[in-house]
């Protein structure tokens, strides 16, 4: 049945096809801002993911690399983590600086997080391209930084990679309110078992 089926998914991207497949036209996030609800289906979840990871693995992202995600709370925020994970890398979330007297503080922290990371792309909108210019200089194995709107004008196909259960499906940086921040490294089975 259906429901063993779903039940048998052992990776979020499991999951996600399950949905696609069964319910392509359903709404599966809304993304609520000032200009108003913003739903994505499942079919446009995919289509935008898949052309996500095909921009990356067009700009050298191998299986098993990093990618910074340093966008605001926005639509393109899904797809890109969904396409990261699509195109085998492994999604580290940051954020962009609120204000602009953050940015030094800003910059040091996330130096210390994408090195730990070893991140090789940086996926940004065009208002903080400064800011990851900067923190690239600060970050040898940061080759590319790109915007969500430079990966969607991909029209390759992308090169499905395996992922498993024990694949990680990203590393969530924390340090409370003091320290430098720690790498926690999330699973998609943990993922799987918090959902």
């Amino acid at each position: 049945s259906a429901r063993e089926e779903a039940a048998e998914a052992t990776t979020l991207l499991d999951v996600i096809d399950w949905h696609v497949r069964r319910q392509p036209d359903r709404i599966q996030i809304v993304h609520l801002s000032e200009q108003g609800e913003q739903p994505l289906t499942g079919r446009n979840l995919a289509q935008t993911s898949e052309r996500v990871a095909a921009g990356l693995q067009q700009r050298g992202l191998e299986a098993g690399q990093a990618v910074a995600i340093m966008l605001p709370t926005c639509p393109e925020y899904f797809p890109v983590y969904v396409g990261i994970l699509l195109a085998g890398g492994i999604p580290v979330p940051i954020y962009p600086p609120a204000h602009l007297a953050q940015v030094e503080e800003h910059v040091r922290r996330h130096v210390g997080i994408l090195r730990n990371a070893q991140a090789v792309l940086l996926v940004t909108i065009p208002e903080a391209r400064a800011v990851a210019w900067l923190l690239r200089v600060h970050v040898p194995s940061l080759g590319t930084v790109v915007s969500t709107q430079e990966l969607l004008q991909s029209r390759d196909a992308f090169t499905p990679v395996s992922v498993a259960a024990q694949d990680i499906a990203f590393i969530q940086y924390t340090s409370g309110s003091t320290g430098d921040p720690k790498g926690v490294v999330l699973t998609h089975a943990n993922l799987l078992a918090n959902i």
